[in-house]
């Protein structure tokens, strides 16, 4: 008997099959966006970036939002993910290894497996992040324009 393929929704698809992430900021009456490569690993989407960088320094002591998109020319294709969170530096861990590891692997990027963490920080002076999201929305245009529901990861 054959041996049926679990069903994947849209949102999860388009989570897994993309590869960036818009993020968006704000602090001190202050705002900014950046786009990241993410992992999405156990309800959180984990990049690196520099510790300095704008995006970061104002997401401290402050809400962020993510955006994941598919991007069409025809707007009824439009589908995408909005989230709203918050960005935390992942701590110097046994977990946070695994994930620089995964990071590595998926996005075919070789460095020092022994000590992958401190291999970003040298090489590309930065640490791993996480957008541990609190509100997530999917919307797809297909269903109507401007049209959208709340999802649990």
């Amino acid at each position: 008997m054959p041996t049926k393929k679990p069903v994947i929704s849209p949102w999860r698809r388009l989570i897994d099959t993309s590869k960036v992430m818009s993020i968006a900021v704000g602090n001190n009456g202050k705002a900014w966006s950046a786009p990241v490569y993410y992992l999405f690993d156990n309800k959180g989407f984990y990049f690196f970036s520099n510790p300095k960088s704008r995006h970061i320094k104002l997401s401290e002591n402050g809400l962020s939002a993510a955006s994941i998109f598919q991007d069409d020319a025809n707007i009824k294709n439009l589908a995408g993910i909005q989230m709203s969170g918050v960005i935390l530096k992942s701590p110097l861990n046994v977990r946070s290894v695994l994930v620089a590891k995964k990071y590595c692997a998926h996005f075919k990027i070789s460095g020092n497996d022994v000590d992958i963490l401190g291999f970003f920080a040298s090489k590309f002076h930065a640490s791993l992040y996480c957008f541990e999201p609190q509100i997530v929305y999917y919307m797809d245009n297909s269903k109507g324009f401007g049209s959208r529901e709340e999802v649990a990861l």
